[in-house]
């Protein structure tokens, strides 16, 4: 038997009951399982699948931040209690109850008495997460790990009473809560993740680099994506965050822990230096993001258009290529990556990239190729062949002799 101070509401249909519990006590015989871990909603066959939908990736990240960080914070875990004998005791509020010296009308404290109470699980009931269930799994590992510290921790929990004889209306609940509440993605993720180091540089990137952090260093895009129309932005934030990613050449799990402050310095340093790198090799684009007109580079204009494509430097897809072959040269190799990619042209339409980048739009296959292509180009991939086969098959699809052009520059 467990009490838990309570709130009582009512949204349509719904009596719910907010409450903390200790980890411990959620946890511990698994007082409150997964829907597929319960009998309840669905049969056995979709709960097979519906697990399949549990990522262990994403358990592993949880325990992983439940257990390491100090700022932990979880949201209410929204669970069904079925079965058993649950017991909802209501507190009455004196009717002389006092708030900064001053006595509560009797309206408010109506009100307030239907809301306050007890919440009494006897022990026998089962409760089930419909939302939060990798939180549930998160807690459950992290607690196994650590009972002393995680058992305490206290987490916020949303009961509503599930009825058997209107499986509908807890099994739509259960879907509403998974369809329709949108996770943050895309561009409002880095905005708001204070783990993923890719994010914090990006932001910092944005807000401070003495080029992208301009008016026009970055458009408003929430995707990776930037529209051909648009002439005045540089990159997108989601792209920013891509090449940090590329940069640093870590591994998924270590951005889902915040490092330490020396540690996000240094990776900002080593993006930082990438872009600064790119606009002393192109001071174009600085140009194009102070927002000057005809921009162009070895006479050719670098801006988006639909007919000739302009610049692969005007590209989200070619920020990640740059980065890509940068991270081919060392340290003290700076000024050869510069001297090297200011000889390929970038041009979308000149036979380097024509029908492997644009075709009267962007082509998105071919990335293997397309990356050791560029690489190849600046003397970091030396398999020729390859390089010269690729472009002949994609050539022949064309109906079109390839005729090794691609060619390493000067070095």
């Amino acid at each position: 038997m467990i009490h838990l101070a309570c709130t009582h509401g009512n949204l349509g249909y719904w009596d719910y009951y907010s409450t903390v519990m200790k980890v411990s006590d959620i946890v511990r015989n698994n007082r409150i399982i997964t829907v597929s871990e319960s009998e309840q909603l669905f049969t056995d066959n979709i709960n097979a699948i519906l697990q399949r939908e549990i990522k262990t990736q994403r358990i592993k990240a949880l325990k992983n931040y439940i257990s390491d960080t100090n700022e932990r914070f979880l949201g209410s875990i929204v669970a069904a209690i079925h079965q058993g004998e649950p017991k909802w005791t209501e507190i009455d509020i004196n009717q002389n109850f006092e708030v900064e010296g001053l006595t509560i009308d009797e309206l408010s404290i109506e009100f307030l008495n239907s809301k306050f109470g007890v919440l009494t699980l006897m022990g026998s009931e089962q409760i089930f997460a419909l939302d939060g269930q990798h939180r549930l799994l998160g807690l459950r590992k992290a607690y196994t790990e650590n009972p002393d510290v995680v058992g305490e921790l206290e987490v916020s929990i949303l009961f509503v009473v599930h009825q058997h004889s209107r499986l509908d209306k807890t099994r739509r609940l259960f879907t509403v809560l998974n369809k329709y509440a949108e996770k943050p993605k895309g561009a409002e993720l880095i905005i708001l993740d204070e783990d993923d180091a890719a994010a914090i540089v990006s932001r910092k990137l944005v807000t401070e680099h003495p080029q992208l952090s301009k008016p026009n260093g970055i458009s408003n895009s929430k995707s990776a994506n930037i529209s051909s129309n648009d002439n005045t932005s540089f990159s997108t934030l989601v792209t920013i965050n891509a090449v940090n990613k590329i940069l640093f050449k870590k591994t998924s799990a270590f951005y889902t822990t915040r490092p330490t402050d020396a540690v996000l310095n240094a990776l900002y340093a080593k993006a930082a230096l990438f872009w600064d790198t790119i606009f002393e090799a192109f001071p174009e684009l600085i140009q194009y993001i102070d927002g000057e007109q005809n921009v162009e580079i070895n006479e050719e204009a670098i801006y988006r258009q639909d007919e000739s494509g302009g610049s692969l430097l005007l590209r989200p897809v070619g920020h990640k290529l740059l980065a890509t072959v940068y991270n081919k040269f060392e340290a003290n190799e700076r000024q050869d990556f510069i001297d090297r990619i200011t000889q390929v042209d970038f041009n979308l339409s000149s036979p380097n990239w024509i029908y492997i980048y644009w075709n009267e739009k962007m082509i998105g296959k071919e990335l293997t190729l397309k990356k050791n292509m560029l690489a190849f180009m600046i003397g970091k991939y030396d398999d020729a062949n390859f390089i010269h086969e690729g472009m002949t098959r994609i050539y022949e699809n064309h109906n079109e002799v390839y005729d090794n052009h691609i060619e390493q520059v000067g070095f």
